[in-house]
């Protein structure tokens, strides 16, 4: 007979010692008209979500930003398509925590993209907060046990 494997009793390396956590997104094609308010509205929720029970400050970060690779820092990249679907737009993402220091630190498989459907214009509301908490789940250890 054989015991079940143990539980992790410590987080994955990524997020040892982890000091703070940055959010940054990029919503595409920025062509699209709606993708500047869409890319806001995401980042903005992400980090609201993201600060429930957090053990640690979490913000929003721009492009450039050296915080984005600073020791201790594990960075949310927040990556979406957006494209019209019918009546409506499609909005497909993905998000990935990235923390300098090699393989010590890499997360190969974090949460599954997810797509869901939006209005022709406007917020993602309800909606897109649902999805974006769905994977933020599966990728913050405060919140994967809640």
């Amino acid at each position: 007979m054989t015991a079940a494997p143990a539980a992790a009793a410590t987080p994955v390396l990524a997020w040892q010692q982890a000091q703070s956590v940055r959010v940054l997104c990029l919503v595409q094609p920025e062509t699209d008209p709606d993708a500047e308010a869409l890319q806001a509205e995401i980042c903005h929720t992400i980090v609201r979500l993201a600060r429930v029970h957090a053990p640690l400050p979490v913000s929003e970060v721009g492009f450039g930003d050296p915080a984005v690779i600073a020791p201790g820092t594990v960075t949310l990249l927040v990556h979406a398509s957006i494209a019209p679907d019918g009546g409506g737009r499609l909005l497909a993402f993905a998000i990935r925590p990235f923390r300098t220091g090699g393989v010590d630190t890499a997360q190969l498989f974090t949460a599954a993209p997810r797509a869901l459907r939006l209005p022709a214009a406007g917020p993602g509301g309800a909606a897109l907060e649902r999805s974006l908490a769905a994977a933020l789940a599966d990728i913050l250890p405060w919140l994967r046990t809640r």
